[in-house]
This record gives C-alpha cells, sequence and structure tokens, in this order.
C-alpha cells in the first residue's frame, strides 16, 4: 500500500510514522491486510526519526523537496515531501500519484486560527479540498477510492453541552478551528457517500504529552501543567484547580488512528465521524496525580496565574468525550492520568539518553 501522512513531522504524526513502521500493514476497503510499501510524510520540515536517510531539509517557504530511504526488504520505502501545505503547487504534487491511504493530520492550530481567518481556512479547508479532488481524479481514472483518516476535534462541539458528549450530540463550534473540522467532517461524509473516498474522522480531545518546546498551543498549556515542574521547573497554572478536562495520550491517539483506518465502511452509518473516548481529569487531579508518579524526583514549584482566554476556551469543550461505536471496536481511553504521565517521563528519559543529556 502506498501510504501519505500529512504533518508527518508534528507530535502526532511522528508517533504515527513509528507506530506504522512498526506494525508494517494496513487493511484496505475490501478487508484484506496489506503491507505498506511506500510512505510519504509530508510536512513543512522534513520528520526525524525513526526515519533513516532523510534529506534534513528545513522550512523552505513551500518549496518541494523530496527524498527517498533505501529501507531493507521488510520495511516500506519512505519518501519525504517537504513544503507548505498551504502552497497549492505543494498539494498538487504532493497529491499527483495514486495512494490507497491518508491520514491526515496537518491544520492550523486554535489559537492561530482565530488570529488568522484566512490562513486558517487556507490550510484546515482548501487543503482537503485539494486531497478530496485529488481523490475525486484517482475515482475518474479508475483507481479504488483511497482510505482517507482525518484527524477532527474535540473544538467541533461547543455552546450548550449536555454531561457526556457521544458521536451523536449536536455540534455547534465556538471557534474557527472547530468550524473547520466540521465543514471536513461533512465533505467527507459527502465524498464517502458518493465512494469517492472510504473516509473516517476520528475526534481527538487534548493531546497529552507534547515535549518541552512544542508549539504553542492550548493542548500544550494543558500539558505544562504537570510537565513542566515533573521535569524540576516552575510553572504557573492557567487553569482554574475545578477545570475538567478531557484528555489522552498520544499513544491512545496513534492507536485510534490505526485502528480507525482498520474499521470496514459497514460500522458506520450516515456521518463517518467518531469521538476518540477520553480520560477525564480535573486539574486539581492532575496535579495530585504528579505527586504520585514524581515521588522521589525533584519537582518545580506550582503557582497559578488564570489565563482568561484559555480558560474560555477550555471551558467551552467538553468535559467528557465518549463514543459507544469506538469502544465497542476497541478504541478506548487511557487507563489513568498517572499512566499517561508515567509513559511521557519514560520516552522523555529515553530521548534524553539517546541524546547523552541529562533528564
Amino acid at each position: 500500500m502506498r501510504v501519505i501522512i500529512t504533518g508527518a513531522a508534528g507530535f502526532i504524526g511522528r508517533q504515527l510514522t513509528a507506530a506504522l513502521l512498526a506494525r508494517g500493514h494496513l487493511t484496505d476497503s475490501s478487508g484484506q491486510q496489506r503491507p505498506v510499501t511506500e510512505l510519504i510524510l509530508a510536512d513543512q520540515v522534513a520528520a526525524p526519526s525513526p526515519i533513516a536517510g532523510s534529506n534534513g531539509a528545513g522550512r523552505n517557504g513551500g518549496a518541494s523537496q523530496q527524498s527517498s530511504s533505501q529501507p531493507d526488504s521488510s520495511q516500506p520505502s519512505i519518501r519525504q515531501a517537504t513544503g507548505n501545505l498551504s502552497d497549492p503547487a505543494f498539494r498538487a504534487r504532493l497529491f499527483a500519484s495514486p495512494f490507497d491511504s491518508v491520514f491526515h493530520l496537518a491544520a492550523t492550530l486554535t489559537t492561530d486560527a482565530e488570529r488568522d481567518i484566512a490562513k486558517g481556512l487556507e490550510v484546515n479547508v482548501l487543503g482537503m479540498l485539494d486531497l478530496l479532488a485529488a481523490c475525486r481524479a484517482l475515482r475518474s481514472a479508475g483507481h479504488p477510492a483511497p482510505k482517507l483518516v482525518f484527524a477532527s476535534s474535540i473544538a467541533t462541539f461547543g455552546g450548550a453541552l449536555p454531561e457526556i458528549v457521544d458521536d451523536n450530540t449536536v455540534q455547534q463550534p465556538q471557534t474557527s478551528y472547530g468550524v473547520h473540522k466540521v465543514i471536513v467532517e461533512q465533505l467527507i461524509n459527502d465524498h464517502s457517500r458518493h465512494g469517492i473516498v472510504d473516509g473516517r474522522a476520528l475526534r481527538l480531545p487534548i493531546v497529552l504529552m507534547r515535549p518541552p518546546g512544542a508549539a504553542p498551543s492550548v493542548s500544550d498549556a494543558v500539558a505544562a501543567v504537570t510537565r513542566t515542574p515533573l521535569l524540576g521547573q516552575d510553572v504557573s497554572v492557567p487553569f482554574k484547580a475545578e477545570t475538567v478536562l478531557p484528555v489522552v495520550s498520544v499513544q491512545a491517539v496513534t492507536a485510534g488512528l490505526l485502528a480507525a483506518h482498520d474499521l470496514p465502511a459497514t460500522v458506520f452509518g450516515a456521518s463517518r465521524a467518531l469521538n476518540l473516548p477520553a480520560l477525564s481529569v480535573s486539574v486539581a487531579e492532575m496535579l495530585k496525580a504528579l505527586s504520585r508518579v514524581g515521588r522521589g524526583r525533584k519537582l518545580g514549584q506550582i503557582g497559578w496565574r488564570e489565563d482568561a482566554a484559555v480558560q474560555r476556551i477550555v471551558d467551552g469543550w467538553p468535559k467528557r468525550f465518549e463514543s459507544a461505536l469506538a469502544r465497542q471496536h476497541g478504541i478506548l481511553p487511557d487507563e489513568s492520568f498517572d499512566a499517561i504521565l508515567q509513559s511521557f517521563l519514560a520516552s522523555y528519559e529515553a530521548a534524553s539518553a539517546a541524546a547523552g543529556v541529562p533528564a
């Protein structure tokens, strides 16, 4: 199978790439398990390890640079497609050749989309329109409908919400980013109905934990509440202690994306979207977990400085995020917030050791 990952150099994209390489196969629309023979990693910068043989290209103002690794016979060939997804010419080159599956992760996030509506639409909506146009061209040329997995978001919900938000809760997004995600979900539904794609959208809650130095985002602000003191640095918490947040580890996200890809089309109804079940924890509960997991470590000091703008965004999101369909097919939340912290700490220490830097 020829597989494209957009946003491959990002936090989730890197984890998904590693998981897909370790797995080595996907299930196609006919229900057949097939090996991944070529993996195209698309982003503004070249994706780092575990990719071998990359060209190390950085930002280039939207120009495309491509390189291939030379894997052994048991591994797929890996090609970097380096460019800016807001550049129509780059998108045209990326989707010019036939593909079997695409994981569409690339996006302009909440705060950026709020500040720059035009850029948000360019990346989050027009980019998907070009991808769907490529899928229509594939079908017109007689190729099978590709599988399309879209990373949607909890931000599609807003306004007055029930205690538990499930797949059928009415979507009333309160941010431009959330609006973009709803638009794309509907486009996927329509193109799946026409047999142009075999689409599915997995709505992600707050994904943890991005490494230190990640681009500013609401999810990074949530991660910093426990990540920063766990690494021995002081933190100012921008949320109220009683704020309940639906969270999930990046490992659970990658497992969910792969499982969503492999689901047969027959499990979906009119909508191809489902929520990724989340663990609901308050900020106070997160800090208690920090004390347990960080026992024996020198933790940073915790202060409080509420950020009204960030608090307003998370207050508009669901507190309890569920999907009976996802659970029915083994797509599950994390066991506990302690487990999320332990997983982050193990990954951080392993990365630090590999780099020769004390954790």
